[in-house]
């Protein structure tokens, strides 16, 4: 990804402007100053090295091949803004920030007098407090807190130039972030995502390290054996006599024997290397329940204590009982007479006169062979003034339905009709014999419709 240059990088008069030189010391435009200020920021953050010189920013910085004049005073400016410190000053603490400031009259009088040193080199604050979050935040994924100095150092040069991984550690050493062991370096110790400053080095940690030194060497001499015993191998195969393959063949026996031993040793050193892992973490979880537990015993409450509270609790509560009740007396009377004034006038409004309704029970079960007398509706009753329009309506349409059904026949003359049918299949009658009005009677025709026949006939 190409670095994007400002605006005013493609503005011939913008620039140069911002490439002269300040007109004095005393007199520095807020302008130039924020334009080259920003811009050596980008530039280092774009480069992934918080360390420049002077001489390499006159370089990258040129325009048109021509190299920025004011680099000097910009440098001076972001100094004492502390965006930009000296290398030596990295690390600096407080006293020596104090004897420095005490000394600072002279040092600016020396300033004007020597020369400005091109291969001063400054370090850029903030480009390098973000590769040191970037590194720590990459560190906390994988969760390993103890490095070789070779994976140390190959893990710092994704985030730093190579050139200033010594400088880069030195300053996490300063923070707290790390801690170095060995002269040589030889172990990195990094801060756990839950600490604020890393541990000192202890003896489970320096077993660690020397076991995974050990590993490493062990690696690499199995690697070494299995190569030369390929070489015996591939020998034995293209040797021009039998003595000299049988030679080749006892050299890789011999490999052979080597390589079995250094591999019993290497699985011995990584069984060692995982107790001791596991060591660090029961470590971790035993301090973890230790701090639960006595935080539990800060937190303990007594029985006596909650019995208090809900006595106190129940007091309260019928305390506001009483106080309720007492409020909304008067109020609830009034509101139990209104709700019983109301249920008063719809008990009168839904009760109605008592009323002299005729039952349909009345009409007679039996029907005599009299001809039902009719009764005229037109005239008034004073006994069915009382009956609804309704009950008149059905007495009207019984009336109705009594007039069309015929008349019944009466007892005795159904007790005759059956004893004629009796006497007609007990005693057969011949038709000489029969006169004709009988047989008119039981002729085929009269049948059809005996009940009529025989009930006008007996009417007769």
């Amino acid at each position: 990804m190409a670095f994007k240059w400002p605006t005013e990088w493609r503005d011939p008069d913008a620039m140069s402007y911002f490439i002269s030189n300040f007109a004095s010391s005393n007199t520095r435009p807020g302008r130039k100053l924020a334009f080259w200020s920003n811009l050596i920021c980008d530039v280092c953050q774009y480069r992934k090295t918080p360390f420049v010189t002077a001489s390499e920013l006159k370089r990258c910085l040129a325009w048109r091949g021509i190299a920025p004049l004011c680099v000097e005073g910009v440098l001076d400016d972001m100094e004492t803004k502390r965006t930009l410190v000296k290398l030596e000053k990295l690390t600096e603490t407080w006293s020596q920030w104090g004897v420095g400031l005490l000394a600072y009259p002279v040092t600016s009088i020396w300033k004007k007098i020597a020369s400005c040193d091109l291969e001063q080199k400054f370090v850029v604050t903030s480009v390098l407090e973000d590769c040191c979050a970037k590194l720590l935040r990459q560190i906390h994924q994988e969760e390993p807190v103890l490095f070789r100095v070779q994976e140390w150092n190959a893990i710092v040069k994704k985030f730093v130039n190579s050139s200033n991984i010594k400088e880069f550690s030195n300053y996490l050493v300063f923070k707290g972030d790390i801690v170095q062991h060995g002269d040589p370096v030889s172990i990195v110790k990094v801060r756990s995502s839950t600490q604020k400053k890393v541990e000192v080095f202890s003896q489970v940690d320096l077993a660690i390290g020397k076991a995974q030194a050990t590993k490493e060497i062990l690696e690499s001499q199995i690697k070494a054996l299995n190569e030369k015993i390929d070489e015996c191998t591939s020998a034995a195969k293209s040797a021009r006599n039998k003595n000299q393959a049988l030679s080749f063949l006892r050299r890789r026996k011999m490999f052979q024997k080597s390589l079995d031993q250094w591999e019993g040793t290497l699985n011995n050193t990584e069984s060692l290397l995982m107790q001791l892992h596991d060591s660090q973490h029961h470590k971790v979880i035993v301090s973890t329940l230790k701090v639960g537990a006595d935080a539990l015993q800060q937190n303990k409450v007594s029985m006596k204590e909650v019995d208090d509270i809900m006595d106190q609790l129940d007091e309260y509560k019928s305390y506001e009982d009483e106080l309720n009740s007492a409020m909304t007396s008067d109020a609830e009377n009034v509101n139990l007479d209104e709700s019983l004034a109301i249920e008063l006038e719809k008990l009168l409004e839904d009760e109605e006169p008592p009323t002299k309704k005729q039952s349909l029970n009345n009409v007679p079960s039996q029907v005599t062979t009299t001809t039902p007398e009719v009764i005229d509706l037109t005239k008034d009753d004073p006994e069915d003034s009382v009956l609804s329009n309704q009950e008149l309506q059905e007495l009207e349409d019984l009336q109705m339905m009594l007039q069309k059904c015929p008349v019944p026949p009466t007892t005795t003359e159904v007790e005759s009709y059956h004893s004629l049918e009796f006497e007609e299949t007990e005693h057969p009658i011949d038709s000489e014999t029969v006169p004709e009005n009988i047989k008119a009677r039981l002729s085929p025709e009269s049948r059809r419709k005996p009940g009529r026949k025989l009930v006008g006939s007996l009417a007769e």
